[in-house]
């Protein structure tokens, strides 16, 4: 699949890949299972921080590694995201 599709909105609701995903479920970060529950967290919060991730719908059991914000990877901390983004809840 393109990165970037012509209808982003159309592509989204229309494809059953995207209908499943769409749906709640448990979403879980997949990177360094073998280290304590804190130390997961803190991790997860600095990837994050960098723009990247590691995630995982249980439900389907569809992996993403996400990058987002691609100039924060090379330091160029002047981009920032708008408030829409940077509200994120972990748990």
């Amino acid at each position: 699949m393109p990165r970037v599709v012509p209808d982003q909105r159309s592509k989204f609701d229309n494809e059953e890949f995207f209908r499943k995903l769409s749906r709640e479920c448990e979403i879980k970060y997949t990177g360094f299972r073998d280290r304590p529950h804190e130390e997961r967290q803190a991790r997860f919060q600095n990837a994050c921080r960098d723009g990247r991730s590691e995630v995982a719908f249980v439900a389907t059991g569809t992996n993403l590694s996400l990058q987002f914000f691609p100039a924060n990877l090379h330091g160029d901390q002047s981009i920032r995201p708008s408030s829409t983004f940077s509200h994120t809840i972990v748990s």
